[in-house]
């Protein structure tokens, strides 16, 4: 980079140490099946550095190939969809910074081939864009990028930021790297970061950056980095063709390129360095692969040799790079087969040039096989080769036989050792692995006094049934009562909209499923009894009964009653019709008129209810009326819209009158209704208590459109919308056929995948299911599984709200609540137990519970099941549903691949003898409506709300000016790459636009067809289901067009609302930009915070409120909410400042008080009054206004609140429940101002209060994070997403958007996209959702649980069942034949690793520290890290040592367990890194790792002595080519390796062994065909050894000064992780503690579900520090007296903070341990005994060690959040 460029580099430099990325997994969290871009050079350059291909001595060309393809396979196989981009001014970039100048040709000739080859096979796959994969440009910068970006917008792009690279070109690579990370970050894209890619899984987690503020004097610079492109002076070789016969096109473009090299660069050594060429080309075509590696050695012999080598290489590789690049090179490669990848091998070239300068003789089968292109290469370049005074041709027949290399792998099995394991369970699943095992046991050491002689549960005391457990203390009963009273407040919300509490069925067993009417929700219809005339009475027949008589007199009185009543509220409706005609606004009257109609009785209804109905359609028809007089009477159709869904409800309703019907009759055919009502005598006749504008009127035809174009248009959301809705006793409403058919299946016991979305009618499924679990009997048991504790709390609350049943023993209860955080009622003696993934399986697993609470299990609900995508849990959900012993119920609205996923369900269930159903329902109850907001300028004075009538929609036209733009679905579908039309929704009107667009665009190769023309398609008036069926037809021809480049979409997609996308992306930045240097142009936090305010007033003003605004950073939540409440009160406060009537009634207010107190004063003894006086004088007394008067409370035109919906004195005392909590006061503040914030990190019960405000109506304005999308009942009217985020996916925009729209109030809901450019927000809206790929299966926590389950329960027909169903049943991730291999034998290595580890015996039974690793399995693989260290004796020797205070035992603890738990990897090493670990520490997890390696050396090695003895591997991972030949290699070559058994022999080109250095060496290099997967390898990786950046010192920080403001501000940990974060570390300390304890006291009683209650720390800071507040005061130190009674010393004071010294460090940290893995490859021949066996009294030091370590992090914990 010139000089003039330093600033610029500096700028970058300090503009990227501003960035903090996000680790993500790409794969279910962020990218989905979205397209993203891959940077060919940091593709190229990652690839080449971590595989260590050889560029030094030698030019491993495939290697390199191998490499990169091995990257792309791992996103290919995970369902990443991407495309490569080359960019030509960055082509230096793929060249590593410390590569010498010199050598640069290698990388560039790499990167040539790389593009034709990746263009070649996509371009075999088929010649659409759509398919292509690799594209290149002149620079990011440049416009036909741009105008690629345009086309197919990428989520982001995946490139190297320069870290690790180190060297004199240092600094110029990572400023062109992040000026590239800048040009894209401006263009409103993402950038992921390929250094930190990790593949766990099915995962793919990277470091997402997703904003960055500009740099403002950085403008477009394609000459930042002088590039040297190759150019040719000289013409194209003119070369007779002809002459080549062959078929390879790497023996061709090698022919040319050495006749290049001969003709213009010709040297006399170079004739045999070209001989070198072919014959190493000759041995590549038809040598097997894994007989070509080759020790590196010296393979020149002077230094002039190496520089004449290095000079043809140079000019060598310069040809193919022009004849690969240029135009002659996709000529010459027609009809030839595509080699050219493998075009050099450097070692082999360098290894035949040493022997043919030695004078060693050739084969002559060698010769004769090159001898053809050596014939062409001499006849092209005029220059003899074969008679080189060096080629000497051997004619010996011994010599020409091929000499077969050497067999004997660098990897021999016999050098390893397998101790033997027996399970009855296990043998016959474990019976294919074929292994050797050897004699050695371990009955040594079983008499070691801290070794648990049966398993670790034995040693518990059973818990007796009928023992009265201990009553809870005050505290918990405290607690307990408090959580059950906010439980039924909560559930008082849930049951239905006016937040009146149903009375819950009673529950009898036995009893028939029907609904009670006291459950019956408010919104059912139901039938009424049928008024009977004295006309109809005289109709009966004369010859009845007694009874019969009486039975009719009684009907004869009731008519009579009714009759009078009838009259009564009649006459009371003539009197409010009056009223009503009084008010000349009409807007006002239709409110009026709709109160009245809504506060009718259902008696009420059938009297009078369908004319009041008329009289709302003739007020609208009036308001039609007056509209279009004054605009047109297009604009007035909205109003139109709402007369028709009125006619339609008022012809639906009973007890029309003649005089209704005559004047319904002529509105409906003003609407365009055919209608069927006519007056005839069996209809009542009542004169009408108003007069009907259509009487009034000569003209009713009002419509200015055909009826059915208004109807689709105008009225799609008030269309009849059920799917063959039948009446059903089961359920009090009336089902349509798919939920039908999930109640026959629940009855028949089957098992279900239940796919419906939001709003859409599943809910009832589960209360279904539990009803009928309680209706069976008393013991059997339903697990709701719920992805998050809000919604667990809430299941719970409907629950206690709908059943209530009695039983007949104590500690039974019909739900209970257990999460890791607190327990309500009892788990074990409910019948609905509402729980979270992690403690269900902790419950199923549990052996107490094997022969009991599990074997009661009827039935399983996992709702949001699409939750097993995640990266953290999603493990957990899957084997669960492996794991579940009964039918289940799966429930999501959000499944990528449902065929898949129910496929892989299907054989689960069946397997155990379930039937299993999927049943989907694609349809929304209410249609969501898309739009941008583009924010007004704003000078608030308050909120304004024009009174409109409710036309549905924020785009109605006779609204207001407003900011809102419609989008319409498929003008949103710019990314035809990860379209799916199935998944794509679209309203009536949208159809119709649709069809009317393509009618106009369509061409002879592309027809509609007359069959799609709406008059055609439907008669009368249209239904919800005839429209879905005709969009589907719709959708079948855009579908075609869609896939075709050359049909008219484009031109369709553009001319719909919507669809003019920029092509300039830097036009997002004006609408929703980034932070800035420059702000004048680019918005700001508070600017987009305004944004947020300003969206906020239009809702308000559109009448779009209630709001949800989904923001997926939670500090940003809050900030957000702040500065709305900050707007509101500042402007409160101004008005009040500049108002004359505020300051007059303050004035007044104040004296009226001061009259009030007079009057209190006491008066004189003499004076008392007697009570009744009293009494009389407030009697008399007048209410004043000031009462009500509160100066404080906000005013209503600065408060979003809906006051009506709630009193201020209930608001009060839902703000005073809330007292102790330690909630911030501005969130009071905001509630009263009807506006609060969502999210994880608040507390509970604040969380619970603001969804119970929202469900009244009070609160308006919701800010949250995803979690609360995740099922929690807060449906609204609007859902915005006011700022883009990594976390922002298909997936969660779904799932936010599919609150808006409450069934039962709005017809419509409206998505609003805010701060998010416009390709964003159509990237997000048009992408198919991600599939659900499962994980690997299989983990060694589980492994050891599930022998402690089957050792405990004993012979347990549950446990069996459980066992083999995790051992044999398929996977989601892994399936077929050679998945059920893989995972056998990685069982088997995972049982040998912890018979290694001490952990299990010969037999399969748990031993020693078992416990301890089974309750730690949520930080695997951390937790053999521990243990290693406790077997090792490292704890015990640091706690025993006298030498060190209490503070350095405690420091270096500290330390150590910031090494191995909840790790964060730092990005920027400049500061904040974790210390080395002590030496002794270290020097133990390298050997563990060590060992490790060693183990699943030998399990790969087995797998391929068993299935892969016969399969070469010999096939490109992503391009699926065969490379090399079939032949033994003829001649033996100097510096020949053995072939490799273990490595890939792609791998091993570069000279690598089977010696791996490390385990991420052996799952990234093994051969194909093994399945390893790392992240099920029990070990991690230490740094410096393994990883190559030190990791984040943040909870050692933590430990030293307590600062958590530090560690956002120092450490870089992201505000809102900090607390949680800390907790999880918390959370491990405290279960080691507890372990530990339990391992030490042979009478303790802790369970795997007791060691869940450990965790005591709140879910929230909040709630945390409110716990510790009423917690009771424990003793920290009973543990450890009761383990060592006699040593009882002084309670040590817990330190305040640690100094780091420096003098502590030493040499001895800094010593080299690397003599640990110098023999990986053979495991340990005899098992030595654990170091803590050799001294029992060391273990309770460890403990209370932990125990004070615990305490010092605890205190400093709770004291930050205080």
């Amino acid at each position: 980079m010139p000089n003039k460029d330093h600033k610029t580099s500096v700028k970058l430099a300090e503009w990227y140490a501003g960035l903090h990325p996000r680790w993500v997994d790409i794969v279910g969290d962020f990218g989905g099946k979205q397209l993203f871009l891959v940077d060919g050079d940091s593709l190229l350059l990652h690839s080449i550095t971590i595989s260590a291909v050889d560029y030094d001595v030698g030019l491993q060309l495939l290697h390199a190939i191998f490499a990169v393809e091995s990257f792309l396979r791992g996103l290919q196989s995970r369902g990443c969809n991407f495309q490569v981009v080359f960019f030509d001014n960055q082509r230096e970039l793929c060249v590593p910074s410390t590569a010498p100048a010199s050598m640069g040709y290698k990388y560039q000739m790499t990167r040539a081939i790389l593009i034709r080859h990746l263009q070649r096979t996509a371009n075999d796959a088929g010649e659409d864009n759509t398919t292509k994969l690799v594209f290149s440009f002149p620079s990011i910068d440049s416009h036909d990028f741009h105008q690629y970006l345009a086309r197919y917008p990428a989520s982001f792009l995946l490139c190297h930021d320069g870290h690790n690279e180190s060297g004199q070109q240092h600094s110029l690579h990572r400023a062109m790297f992040q000026y590239m990370i800048h040009q894209f970050l401006q263009l409103r894209h993402s950038v992921a970061l390929i250094g930190g890619a990790e593949f766990k899984s099915s995962r793919v987690i990277l470091p997402i950056i997703t904003a960055a503020p500009r740099i403002a004097s950085l403008g477009p610079s394609h000459n930042l980095w002088p590039t040297s492109i190759p150019r040719r002076s000289d013409e194209p070789l003119q070369l007779d063709w002809i002459l080549y016969e062959g078929s390879s096109y790497r023996e061709l473009v090698t022919a040319v390129a050495l006749c290049g090299v001969l003709k213009t660069q010709y040297v006399e050594e170079y004739r045999l360095m070209s001989i070198a060429v072919i014959l190493h080309g000759v041995i590549m075509n038809h040598t097997r692969l894994a007989e070509r590696s080759l020790a590196p050695g010296r393979l020149t012999r002077n230094d002039a040799t190496a520089r004449h080598i290095n000079a043809f290489l140079n000019h060598f590789c310069e040809e193919i790079t022009f004849i690969i690049s240029s135009d002659i090179g996709d000529s010459l490669s027609i009809g030839l087969n595509w080699d050219v990848f493998d075009i050099i091998d450097g070692r082999l070239f360098l290894s035949l040039h040493a022997i043919l300068s030695k004078g060693e003789c050739i084969p002559a089968v060698l010769i004769d096989k090159a001898r053809p292109l050596i014939t062409c290469i001499e006849k092209w370049s005029g220059v003899s080769l074969l008679d080189h005074s060096s080629l000497r041709i051997s004619t010996n027949t011994d010599a020409e036989r091929p000499r077969v290399k050497s067999i004997i792998p660098s990897y021999d099995l016999s050098q390893a050792t397998i101790l033997p394991f027996s399970h009855e369970l296990f043998n016959e699943f474990l019976a294919p692995v074929q292994l050797r095992t050897t004699q050695l046991h371990e009955g040594a050491t079983e008499s070691k006094i801290f070794q648990e002689l049966t398993h670790w549960h034995n040693a518990k005391r059973a818990i007796d049934p009928k023992k009265i457990p201990k009553k809870p203390g005050f505290f918990a009963r405290k607690r307990t009562q408090k959580f059950m009273a906010d439980t039924l407040v909560y559930s008082a919300s849930l049951t239905n909209a006016t937040g009146k509490l149903i009375e819950p069925k009673t529950i009898i067993v036995g009893a028939p499923a029907r609904p009670s009417k006291k459950t019956l929700p408010s919104h059912t219809v139901t039938s009424s009894p049928k008024v009977i005339s004295n006309h109809e009475t005289r109709k009966k027949t004369r010859g009845s009964s007694g009874k019969d008589n009486a039975r009719e007199a009684a009907l004869l009185t009731q008519a009579r009653k009714l009759e009078k009543k009838s009259s009564a509220k009649s006459w009371h409706w003539h009197i409010i019709a009056k009223e009503l005609n009084q008010e000349k606004m009409l807007t006002r009257r239709f409110q009026k008129a709709i109160k009245y109609f809504s506060n009718l009785t259902r008696e009420d209804k059938m009297i009078i209810g369908a004319e009041v109905s008329l009289y709302l359609c003739d007020t609208l028809y009036r308001a039609w009326e007056a509209q279009a007089a004054i605009t047109s009477s297009k604009q007035a159709l909205g109003i139109g819209s709402l007369l028709f869904n009125q006619v339609m409800q008022t012809s639906a309703m009973p007890g029309l009158t003649q005089e209704v019907a005559a004047a319904l009759q002529i509105i409906s055919s003003a609407v365009g209704i055919a209608s069927k009502i006519s007056p005839n005598g069996e209809t009542i006749s009542r004169q009408l208590s108003f007069q009907p504008r259509v009487h009034e009127s000569s003209n009713s035809e009002v419509l200015p459109i055909r009826a059915l174009e208004f109807q689709l248009w105008h009225c799609g959301p008030f269309l009849e919308r059920t799917f063959d809705s039948r009446k059903d006793d089961r359920v009090p409403f009336e089902p349509d056929a798919w939920q039908r058919s999930v109640l026959d299946s629940i009855d028949a016991n089957d098992s279900l995948f239940i796919i419906a979305p939001t709003s859409s009618g599943k809910t009832f499924i589960s209360f279904y299911a539990m009803e009928t679990i309680l209706r069976d009997d008393d013991d059997g048991v339903l697990v709701y599984v719920a992805p998050t504790k809000a919604l667990v709390n809430q299941i719970a609350a409907e629950i206690q709200a709908r059943f209530r049943k009695t039983y007949h023993h104590e500690g039974r209860s019909v739900w209970a609540i257990h999460t890791r955080d607190y327990r309500v009622n009892n788990p074990t003696g409910c019948q609905i137990l509402v729980t979270v993934p992690h403690v269900l399986q902790i419950m199923l697993l549990s052996p107490l519970h094997a022969n009991t609470w599990s074997k009661r299990v009827k039935r399983i609900i996992f709702d949001e099941v699409h939750c097993i995508g995640q990266a953290d849990d999603g493990i957990i959900w899957e084997q669960l549903l492996v794991m579940a012993p009964c039918p289940i119920i799966a429930l999501s609205a959000t499944v990528g691949n449902p065929e898949e996923f129910c496929e892989w369900l299907r054989i689960s269930q069946t397997s155990k003898g379930f039937k299993f159903k999927m049943i989907t329902h694609n349809t929304r109850y209410s249609d969501l409506r898309a739009f941008r907001y583009a924010p007004r300028e704003l000078e608030f004075k308050g909120l304004y709300r024009a009174e409109n009538f409710p036309v549905p929609g924020l785009d109605r036209q006779n609204q207001a000016i407003s900011g809102f733009r419609f989008i319409h679905p498929v003008a949103a579908l710019v990314n035809k790459t990860g379209i799916d039309l199935e998944e794509l929704s679209l309203e009536p009107r949208d159809a119709l636009s649709l069809w009317e667009c393509m009618k106009e665009f369509q061409t002879p190769s592309f027809p509609l067809g007359d069959s799609l023309d709406p008059s055609r398609v439907f008669s009368g008036v249209p239904r919800k289901s005839d429209v879905l069926a005709w969009t589907q037809r719709l959708k079948a021809v855009l579908a075609t067009w869609i896939r075709d480049t050359k049909s008219p979409f484009e031109q369709v997609r553009r001319s719909l609302p919507g669809g003019q996308v920029s092509r300039n992306l830097n036009d997002d930045t004006k609408q929703a930009g980034h932070k800035s240097y420059d702000t004048s142009n680019l918005s700001t936090p508070k600017k987009e915070r305004m944004s947020v305010f300003a969206l906020l007033c239009d809702l308000y003003t559109e009448n779009g409120l209630p709001a949800i605004l989904f923001n997926y950073d939670r500090i940003e939540c809050e900030r957000t909410l702040q500065f709305v409440l900050h707007q509101l009160e500042s402007a409160e406060q101004t008005w009040k400042e500049a108002s004359r009537d505020w300051q007059k009634d303050i004035k007044d207010y104040n004296q009226w008080k001061a009259s009030k107190d007079k009057r209190k004063m006491p008066k004189k003894a003499s004076e008392k009054r007697t009570k009744d006086e009293k009494m009389r004088e407030e009697a008399n007394a007048d209410i004043s206004r000031w009462e009500l008067f509160d100066p404080e409370w906000p005013l209503d035109r600065f408060s979003f609140a809906d006051g009506s919906r709630l009193t201020r004195s209930e608001l009060e005392e839902f703000i005073k429940s809330l007292d102790g909590e330690y909630i911030r006061p501005y969130l009071f503040s905001a509630l009263k101002r009807g506006i609060a914030v969502h999210h994880a990190g608040m507390n509970r019960r604040y969380r619970q209060v603001v969804e119970i405000l929202f469900r009244k109506g009070y609160l308006t304005a919701v800010v949250a994070t995803g979690t609360l999308a995740l099922g929690i009942n807060m449906p609204c009217k609007t859902v915005a997403f006011i700022g883009d985020s990594t976390y922002l996916t298909t997936l969660n925009y779904r799932q936010g958007a599919g609150r808006a729209g409450r069934r039962g109030f709005d017809l419509l809901g409206n998505v609003v996209f805010s701060n998010i450019g416009q390709t964003r927000a159509y990237e997000i809206m048009s992408s198919r959702l991600p599939d659900l790929k499962g994980h690997f299966p299989l983990t060694t926590t589980l492994v050891l649980r599930t022998l402690g389950l089957i050792d405990a329960a004993g012979k347990s027909s549950f446990a069996s069942g459980l066992v083999r169903s995790l051992l044999t049943q398929n996977r989601l991730y892994l399936g077929g034949e050679e998945a059920g291999k893989s995972i056998q034998h990685h069982l088997r290595f995972s049982v040998e690793y912890l018979q290694r580890q001490h952990l299990l015996s010969s037999d399969g039974r748990p031993i020693n520290f078992a416990g301890l690793v089974g309750h730690l399995y949520f930080t695997e693989n951390a937790v053999f890290a521990f243990h290693s260290l406790l077997k090792g004796g490292y704890f015990h020797d640091l706690c025993s040592d006298s030498s060190l205070s209490p503070t350095d035992k405690l420091r270096t603890l500290g330390l150590v367990m910031a090494h191995l738990f909840n790790r964060i990897q730092a990005r920027d090493p400049g500061s904040c890194l974790l210390p080395r670990l002590p030496s002794d520490a270290e020097d133990l997890l390298i050997r563990h790792n060590t060992e490790t390696l060693g183990i699943f050396k030998t399990y790969a090695s087995t797998y391929i002595d068993q299935y892969l003895n016969d399969t070469p591997d010999r096939y490109l991972p992503f391009t699926r080519i065969a490379v090399g030949g079939e032949e033994p290699r003829i001649l033996n070559l100097p510096g020949d390796l053995p072939p490799t058994k273990l490595r890939s022999p792609f791998s091993a080109l570069s000279g690598h062994s089977d010696d791996f250095k490390s385990i991420h060496e052996l799952c990234s290099n093994i051969r194909s065909g093994v399945f390893l997967e790392e992240s099920a390898v029990p070990y991690i990786p230490i740094w410096p050894h393994d990883l190559s950046s030190p990791l984040n010192s943040y909870i050692y920080d933590f430990l030293k000064h307590g600062d958590y403001v530090a560690l956002t501000r120092d450490n870089k940990i992201k505000q809102g992780d900090v607390w949680f974060l800390l907790r999880d570390f918390s959370l491990v300390l405290a279960t080691v503690v507890a372990s530990l304890t339990n391992f030490i006291q042979a009478d303790s009683n802790i369970d795997d579900v007791d060691m869940i209650d450990i965790e005591d720390v709140g879910e929230t800071p909040d709630e945390d520090t409110s716990a510790q507040a009423t917690e009771e005061p424990k003793d920290l130190s009973h543990t450890t007296a009761t383990a060592n009674t006699q040593r009882k010393r002084p309670k040590k004071k817990v330190v305040e903070s640690w100094d780091d010294d420096d003098d502590d460090t030493g040499e001895e940290a800094e010593e080299d341990v690397s003599s640990f893995g110098h023999d990986v490859g053979a495991a340990s021949p005899s098992i030595e005994s654990p170091t803590w066996e050799k001294g029992g009294k060391s273990l309770v030091d460890v403990l209370r060690a932990f125990t004070l370590l615990k305490a010092d992090f605890d205190e400093k914990f709770h004291k930050a959040w205080a």
